[in-house]
């Protein structure tokens, strides 16, 4: 049976509210519960140590960054069948569930394949690619359905605190996971299949047992009734219909030359037509230049971490799925507070200008940075043994750890003004063609960013054996990158400063809002004890002995 066919079985729904729009903003929370425990399985450094003992270089790291962004072009189709349909509940639900059952097999190519690295990498890489194409399929059906789904005028706030509620359940199985994966590596081995066999075989587990826990995910949405919305006019007359005549004759020569004329009318539709917007196109330049910073230093960062720096697994984990993540959760109620408030625009400027703090610690970090002695004699005193020596990468965890923090709070601040600039396309005309549109022209950027990144770290390699001396620090091909990264990200701003935004406030407002506010504070605490002591009362009441009464 088609998901057509199953999603018209089940009634689709006009309207959800009250009780059943409650039990269904609960559901996918709880539903990303599961989700988290996925995506903290599948990522982190578990996908760099699995990467390397397979056999996987610079480049090909590129590549694995860029992938994600390359599938999205699947999106075209996804919009188009939307549009036709109207439904999206089993279009999600199958696209998605398989391709969270792909980490299965992910985890069974060691078992399956024997060990030359290019046959190897490539099944990898290849079995990822369906996984991220298939998740793109899925991207434009569930946004334009929980467009539909949550009402506009909470959906900052609510998206903030699901952000809240998962990151405590991702907290927990990232600190498990690392532990087990310190557990299991052999000390000074190389990260080979011959040097680290417990920890291939501990990666894998945890890759198929993420499959399971995804799927789980993207099932419970079963539950959620399936919507139509009344027909719009400007829906209509925005939607991706392509309609290309089909040949009489259904030789090879006809049939190529159809598949020629329906990608050129999907990109002329569905790509270019879009981008006569300026609030769009305004929004998907600037995305893809942010999403090239991200890709093309993505990867090299973990590498710097534990190759370079010498963090252990628990260690960098807990910088980039903890710390950050918890600036962010930390942060995610007042992002979603100021976007309700002022709007998206100041919310990305604001993020886009954290984002690039962010960046600045990591390209000051050295292996031989001094270690501050009162964290190490606070941690050895508490431990009650010697666990931190001289030598320990102290100070350059805690520098990275300020860069994570940076990192952490700004990109949750930037991905909620971005989902709530996509939901608002979706509200509008066209609905699913922006927002599969605005999924592959961002992609663009992920796609270079990886690519490039991948280019200079493989090209500029000897500078893992001959680095650039700046004082104490040793700049290597990972440093290029991040310079890369911090230049093109200050690059991105330029997009921002007049993109349209209906109800958004200029930024100088509500940093004119913030500056009251912090004077308003401090000199309320100035003056504090002046009015403790009371010579604030006195004064008040000399005057009121001096004004006459009235009778």
């Amino acid at each position: 049976m088609s998901w057509r066919s199953r999603s018209y079985e089940e009634l689709p729904a006009l309207s959800v509210r009250r009780g059943e729009l409650r039990r269904s903003m609960r559901i996918v929370t709880v539903a990303w519960m599961f989700g988290v425990v996925w995506m903290a399985l599948v990522s982190g450094d578990q996908m760099r140590a699995f990467a390397r003992i397979l056999g996987f270089n610079d480049m090909a790291f590129g590549i694995l960054a860029a992938m994600p962004f390359l599938a999205t072009f699947g999106q075209l189709n996804a919009a188009v069948i939307v549009e036709r349909t109207g439904l999206r509940k089993f279009l999600f639900l199958d696209s998605a569930a398989y391709s969270r059952l792909l980490w299965i097999p992910v985890a069974m190519v060691p078992l399956l394949l024997p060990f030359p690295p290019v046959l190897a990498v490539t099944a990898v890489l290849v079995l990822l690619a369906g996984s991220n194409f298939l998740a793109a399929l899925s991207a434009p059906a569930w946004m334009t359905w929980m467009g539909d789904l949550i009402p506009r005028r909470i959906r900052g706030r609510y998206f903030a605190r699901r952000a809240q509620i998962t990151q405590v359940v991702q907290i927990v199985v990232v600190v498990g996971v690392s532990l087990l994966l310190d557990w299991v590596t052999v000390p000074d081995s190389p990260e080979t299949f011959q040097g680290q066999p417990m920890l291939l075989w501990t990666i894998c587990g945890m890759f198929a047992v993420a499959g399971v826990f995804g799927t789980i995910d993207i099932l419970l949405f079963r539950r959620i009734r399936e919507l139509v919305p009344p027909p719009r006019e400007e829906a209509v007359s925005g939607g991706a219909i392509i309609d290309i005549p089909r040949p009489a004759r259904r030789t090879p020569g006809s049939l190529v030359l159809y598949a020629g004329r329906y990608l050129g009318a999907m990109i002329r539709e569905l790509l270019l037509e879009p981008l006569r917007d300026r609030v769009f196109r305004n929004y998907v330049f600037y995305g893809g230049t942010i999403t090239f910073t991200a890709t093309c230093a993505g990867w090299y960062f973990w590498r710097h971490a534990t190759e370079a720096l010498g963090f252990t697994k628990l260690g960098t984990n807990m910088l980039f799925m903890v710390i950050g993540p918890v600036a962010g959760t930390l942060t995610a109620g007042w992002w979603g507070r100021m976007m309700d408030r002022w709007g998206r625009r100041p919310v990305l400027i604001i993020g886009t200008i954290g984002t690039l703090l962010s960046l600045v610690p990591w390209i000051f970090t050295w292996r031989g940075m001094g270690s501050p002695r009162f964290v190490i004699d606070a941690v050895n005193g508490l431990a009650g043994a010697t666990w931190l020596t001289s030598d320990s990468p102290v100070g350059s965890y805690l520098l990275a750890a300020v860069g994570c923090v940076f990192g952490g709070s700004s990109w949750t601040g930037v991905g909620l003004a971005q989902t709530g600039i996509v939901m608002g396309f979706s509200d509008g005309q066209g609905r699913s063609r922006y927002v599969a549109a605005s999924s592959v022209l961002i992609s663009v950027g992920g796609v270079l960013g990886g690519l490039i990144g991948g280019m200079v770290a493989q090209s500029l390699e000897s500078l893992q054996s001959n680095p650039i001396a700046l004082g104490p620090i040793r700049w290597t091909n990972w440093h290029v990158t991040f310079l890369l990264a911090l230049g093109i990200r200050l690059a991105s701003l330029a997009w921002l400063i007049r993109m349209p935004d209906p109800g958004a406030q200029p930024v100088r407002y509500i940093l004119r809002f913030w500056g009251l506010n912090a004077y308003n504070t401090v000199m309320s605490r100035l003056f504090y004890s002046v009015r403790l002591f009371g010579w604030g009362r006195n004064a008040r009441e000399d005057n009121d002995r001096e004004r006459p009464l009235d009778h």
